[in-house]
């Protein structure tokens, strides 16, 4: 899927580079860039051509986060957003 990788960085400085989001690992293809004059990334997404967005992992910064059903007390489930890379901290 082609899309623009979009980085919002502090003072809602946006940066934007075109990509490519392999649906069936959710890895996302991208030319790095280099960026002055900024501090803290606040977010990541991946959006695609149609306007569809998808939040990239705020640790690899390479894999689109997923939706996974967890397990808690008393058997009852709940949702939470991990990372599509498996070997990513953010599992």
């Amino acid at each position: 899927m082609i899309g623009t990788f979009v980085s919002i960085w502090d003072c809602n400085t946006k940066i934007c580079t075109q990509a490519e989001l392999i649906i069936d690992t959710g890895e996302i293809l991208t030319k790095s860039i280099d960026i002055n004059n900024v501090n803290f990334l606040e977010r990541e997404y991946f959006e695609s051509e149609d306007g569809e967005i998808f939040e990239v992992c705020p640790e690899c910064h390479e894999y689109i986060l997923k939706t996974v059903m967890k397990e808690s007390i008393g058997k009852t489930l709940y949702e939470i957003q991990v990372c599509s890379n498996p070997d990513c901290i953010n599992q």
